[in-house]
């Protein structure tokens, strides 16, 4: 009886471990109803960014700006930046990103891009592990799931920029507030004696020097979506606007 009884007690532990197993690694490692979560460490210099990674899976992305210069700086990506960061202090950026893809980084302090703090970090697609355990032997399964592409673009809008404004017009230089849901082009022109940059639904372009251009495509749908030069202080002189997709 004794011996039964061991082993049904056995086997019931190892099922138990397998659920055990299986619960604890799921959200952990990213998988199934839970959100992959990295973290890049991002130091930042005159002029320059180093990134403990250049890329990561779609998800929760965590970079931790440590600022190793001897001037203020701040990180900015996918729309959202830091506080300015003093020499030898540190600030943690927290974005989601779903959509797998480029998306550049700059520093949005005066000129400090265009002097090399910026580049373009890569999204793949999504990371999911798995972790089994059963009868003493674990075994793990990682998958990435892989990336769509993206809409056809629907249509095309010029955004021309100077000192202090951002101009919207279409193809054949008619100026436009609205404009039909869909993936949107921004052809990007810096046409001022400042570098200035693009941002609108949370993705921006790099900071662009005069006369130089950058192409952005942007999925939009029905709303009113704010744009702006992100550069420090450049919004509050002017360069913003309201563009509505209906």
């Amino acid at each position: 009886m004794r011996n039964k009884f061991a082993v049904a007690f056995s086997g019931l532990a190892l099922a138990v471990v397998a659920v055990v197993g299986f619960m604890l690694a799921g959200p952990a490692a990213g998988g199934s109803g839970a959100t992959r979560v990295t973290d890049i460490d991002v130091v930042g210099t005159e002029f320059m960014f180093q990134l403990s990674a250049n890329s990561a899976p779609a998800g929760q992305i965590n970079f931790h700006f440590m600022n190793r210069g001897t001037i203020e700086h701040d990180f900015s990506i996918a729309g959202q930046k830091t506080p300015t960061v003093q020499p030898g202090q540190t600030a943690t950026l927290t974005v989601n990103i779903n959509t797998a893809g480029s998306y550049p980084y700059v520093c949005t302090i005066g000129e400090h891009a265009s002097f090399g703090m910026q580049g373009a970090f890569t999204v793949t697609g999504s990371v999911a592990t798995t972790v089994i355990t059963t009868g003493g032997t674990t075994q793990t399964i990682t998958q990435t799931t892989p990336t769509t592409p993206p809409p056809k673009v629907t249509a095309t809008l010029r955004a021309t920029e100077s000192e202090w404004k951002i101009k919207l017009t279409n193809t054949k230089g008619k100026a436009v507030s609205s404009i039909k849901h869909g993936r949107i082009r921004f052809l990007v022109k810096n046409n001022g004696k400042l570098p200035h940059n693009f941002v609108i639904n949370r993705q921006q372009t790099l900071v662009l020097k005069p006369k130089k251009t950058y192409s952005l495509a942007v999925t939009l749908k029905k709303g009113k979506y704010r744009y702006i030069c992100s550069i420090t202080g450049h919004a509050a002189l002017g360069m913003k606007g309201v563009l509505k997709v209906t």
